[in-house]
């Protein structure tokens, strides 16, 4: 189901004021320039705050170097401060959020017409723009999760399905700010609608699906399928819905079937680790996430082979690649049959 992007306009404008306040009420002058050389764009500041952290860890008062920003310093020292800044970190990483939304959101509207005019099928400009904001966002509080299986992915132009677990609302921003492939989500209704977040991923073209809806649900079918056909790549999540515990869950036929109907191959992702950090229930991360990887695993041919097999194979890859406190119940392992024939939610 695809949502019109028309219209958002006046609505975008009245939004782009509140997240901007709240930026710049919470830092002093200068302090957003320094924090974002501090967390990407000079390689020396990943290494010096990781030996702060464990400067910090070990006891070490003067740890922390004074070379690094106030505001570097700030969240290395909450990275060590345990749930006492849980709060704060939440709050960082709305304000990021929604103010660096904000900000690109100009760039997303200029890259939205460029896409209408010469990239309609792809909106590539779009998937650039919105990589940056969810990189960005994670980077704001220092997160930054490893890449673990590079050469497993796919050439740029390929279109694949990426297959995931999902156990946090930070997946989304995880894959879309570091797996180093543009792609759209098949995702519900619901999140398109979210001011300034949502309205980006109809510009770039992201597909929806009414969840409780069959008509919704064939239709979404359909639209994935054209889109892998156009080239693009689809990530969605094959467990229908986050899980509450971490743990793998039974996998839905939907997006199998999506793949063997396109022609696709499929890229198993192990997203491990996070939901410690933002498990099901939160709605910003309970602290600085370290530790997290994302593990992508050799694709998965489906030219001639059964439906059932194929969803066996994505399964335990993904689960092979997960922490043993994520992995899948032995009751909840998959068995052919066991899933239903609905299509993944992608419920972000």
């Amino acid at each position: 189901m695809r949502v019109s992007f028309s219209s958002m306009w006046v609505p975008a404008a009245a939004m782009l004021l509140l997240p901007l306040a709240a930026a710049f009420s919470l830092q002093s002058p200068g302090l957003a320039a320094r924090g974002a050389i501090a967390i990407g764009l000079r390689p020396t500041y990943s290494s010096m705050t990781r030996r702060a952290t464990q400067g910090l860890k070990m006891g070490a008062t003067d740890a922390v170097p004074k070379t690094l920003p106030r505001y570097t310093k700030f969240l290395v020292r909450l990275k060590v401060a345990g749930k006492d800044a849980s709060l704060i970190v939440g709050l960082l990483f709305a304000v990021a959020c929604f103010g660096w939304a904000a900000m690109l959101y100009p760039a997303i509207g200029l890259c939205y017409a460029f896409g209408k005019a010469f990239d309609q099928k792809r909106r590539r400009a779009v998937d650039w723009i919105v990589h940056w904001w969810a990189k960005l966002t994670c980077l704001t509080i220092l997160y930054k999760p490893k890449v673990i299986g590079r050469e497993n992915l796919p050439a740029k132009d390929e279109a694949v399905m990426y297959i995931p677990n999902h156990c946090s609302y930070l997946d989304i921003f995880t894959l879309s700010g570091f797996l180093p492939r543009a792609f759209k989500y098949v995702s519900k209704i619901e999140i398109l609608r979210i001011p300034l977040i949502g309205w980006a991923m109809q510009a770039a073209g992201h597909i929806a699906i009414r969840r409780m809806d069959k008509r919704s649900q064939l239709q979404t079918f359909k639209d994935t399928v054209e889109c892998l056909n156009n080239g693009n790549s689809i990530v969605t999540f094959a467990e229908g819905t986050r899980s509450a515990s971490g743990r793998l869950m039974p996998f839905k036929k939907g997006p199998i079937k999506m793949a063997i109907k396109a022609k696709k191959r499929i890229v198993p992702i192990s997203i491990c680790d996070l939901h410690r950090w933002m498990p099901d229930s939160a709605l910003t991360p309970l602290g600085i996430p370290i530790g997290v990887t994302i593990k992508v695993h050799p694709a998965i041919e489906t030219a001639g082979r059964d439906e059932n097999l194929i969803l066996n194979d994505v399964f335990s890859a993904i689960n092979s690649g997960l922490p043993e406190f994520q992995q899948a119940d032995d009751d909840t392992l998959y068995s052919p049959g066991a899933a239903t024939s609905s299509a993944g939610s992608g419920d972000e």
